[in-house]
């Protein structure tokens, strides 16, 4: 007899639940443990970079290369870290402190470039972009929070 989709359901949450533990003990990132305050607060901070991120991403859709910049700067860039950096290794923030270089440092292209760039200037413009992802990336593939 086939198992109900509620079913299945149940015992894929139940194996989460039992797993999880498990899984995230063994998965090879460096455990950072924050007060319990810091920690909502740091969460809340990793999200709001998302959206800045995906905002950066909807003005470059639209064409807003300047728009962009500006708010990658204005979001981003350095200064406008919460200090979270005293909490974490020397490593974390060393990656910390790049993406918001990095975040400057795409600003500074999208203010070099003319409103409508070539593919070289596009071509740049998208690699300032990675480089701020590859600092997601990097972080989140070597740390998690406890």
């Amino acid at each position: 007899m086939r198992a109900s989709l509620s079913g299945r359901i149940g015992l894929a949450a139940l194996w989460l639940a039992v797993a999880s533990p498990a899984l995230a003990a063994d998965d090879g990132r460096t455990a950072i443990d924050l007060p319990p305050d810091v920690r909502a607060a740091f969460l809340e901070e990793m999200r709001t970079h998302m959206g800045s991120l995906d905002g950066v991403i909807q003005l470059l859709s639209s064409g807003d290369i300047k728009g962009a910049g500006a708010f990658a700067r204005k979001e981003m860039a350095i200064g406008r870290g919460k200090g979270f950096g005293r909490y974490m290794t020397p490593e974390f923030r060393e990656i910390g402190f790049g993406f918001h270089r990095a975040a400057d440092d795409f600003a500074r292209i999208a203010e070099r470039l003319p409103e409508k760039p070539d593919s070289a200037g596009w071509a740049e413009l998208m690699g300032g972009l990675a480089v701020v992802t590859t600092h997601c990336n990097a972080c989140h593939g070597a740390f998690r929070l406890k």
